[in-house]
């Protein structure tokens, strides 16, 4: 490990700086710029990029940038080439259509869950729930700034706020892979059919109903709420069919 590695920091990137990350973790924060860019299809299917030219672009070694590659490479993001460098995955039609099933099964009997055992006069239920409705407002910033990427990482961390009720990591590292091979297809979603307003109304409608403990309409109206994206599915499929594999 370089000294500079050892010392960590905020290193420059193309759009955007990396946040800052702690010695020791390069890797997260290399694979954190990474995958924002291809979740924002800044880098799209099929593009090659190379360690060595990562690890120049960061000032690090090809040491945590070869860590990060393989963490993309098993989120589905990358596909790692020997001795050629990586690949930005195509998406795959079946996958996704798998994954939003599976994110479907898991979330809706999670929400339902977290509705059930709900304590409004928990003090951490209670923050929980301030949390979920911060992020409900910082959607709304990020609507009003047209940052759609923003947009989908609260989205994220509102669901995962709630999830995480439950206190089981293994739910919530199984919904994240889910969520791994969705997220493109989500960011286009959002772009072309403009359904975030009618997604923090969703939000909205969702903590209403987990708070109080209605844990059928929680898990109904959550049903209904990720339905919205696989009923644009087929749209974008046939929109884009250049980003997509069967």
């Amino acid at each position: 490990m370089t000294r500079e590695e050892r010392k960590g920091g905020t290193f420059g990137a193309a759009g955007g700086n990396l946040r800052p990350v702690s010695a020791g973790r390069l890797d997260v924060g290399i694979s954190d710029e990474i995958r924002s860019r291809i979740v924002s299809l800044n880098y799209p299917p099929g593009l090659m990029i190379f360690e060595n030219a990562v690890a120049a672009e960061f000032g690090v070694s090809r040491t945590p940038v070869h860590q990060a590659f393989m963490r993309l490479s098993h989120e589905g993001l990358l596909d790692v080439l020997p001795q050629r460098g990586a690949r930005v995955s195509f998406l795959s039609r079946s996958t996704i259509i798998h994954a939003q099933y599976v994110r479907e099964c898991l979330e809706a009997a999670a929400f339902f869950d977290a509705a059930r055992i709900w304590d409004a006069a928990d003090a951490a239920h209670l923050q929980r729930e301030r949390r979920a409705q911060d992020l409900i407002e910082a959607q709304r910033e990020a609507v009003a700034r047209g940052d759609y990427l923003r947009f989908t990482e609260l989205d994220v961390a509102f669901h995962t706020e709630i999830l995480g009720v439950l206190g089981n990591d293994l739910l919530l590292a199984c919904v994240s892979q889910m969520r791994n091979q969705l997220n493109r297809l989500r960011l286009l979603e959002l772009r072309e059919a403009h359904h975030e307003k009618r997604m923090i109304a969703d939000h909205e409608a969702l903590l209403a109903a987990v708070s109080a403990g209605r844990a059928d309409e929680a898990r109904r109206r959550l049903i209904t709420h990720l339905k919205t994206l696989e009923d644009f599915r087929e749209e974008i499929f046939g929109r884009h069919p250049d980003l997509f594999r069967p």
